[in-house]
């Protein structure tokens, strides 16, 4: 089965576009989409927690996600609940995948933070 498609705005905050520009150049970026926005009017107090926190955690989320996110709000909602089992666990893992939240997919997202630059990096960093 071949690998899901990385989305343009993913591909761009992680590096992966200018890593392979040649695989994104054709790539079309919908300039529809709207900020992530507020959490749905059903949602509980804890789901909208958990919406907040997301939102906070994944800025790269935008209107197009609302579902994924709403559907892992509520499983996140339901982790302290003593049936919260293995396929429950795996369900809001795969969903937190998808929305490029697991440690894999957060580790590959570049934050744009400038870190101070380490002076031992000219000895061991490999040469452009």
């Amino acid at each position: 089965m071949a690998r899901p498609r990385v989305p343009a705005a993913k591909a761009e905050t992680s590096g992966a576009a200018l890593v392979n520009p040649e695989r994104f150049k054709d790539r079309k970026v919908s300039k529809r989409t709207n900020p992530l926005g507020d959490p749905y009017i059903k949602m509980t107090s804890i789901q909208v927690e958990a919406w907040e926190e997301l939102r906070a955690e994944l800025p790269w989320l935008n209107s197009s996600h609302r579902p994924l996110v709403r559907l892992a709000c509520k499983w996140m909602a339901r982790m302290d609940d003593d049936e919260f089992g293995v396929s429950a666990t795996q369900a809001l893992s795969s969903i937190l995948s998808k929305l490029g939240a697991t440690p894999v997919d957060e580790s590959k997202v570049n934050h744009g933070e400038d870190d101070d630059e380490d002076p031992s990096d000219k000895f061991f960093s490999r040469p452009h």
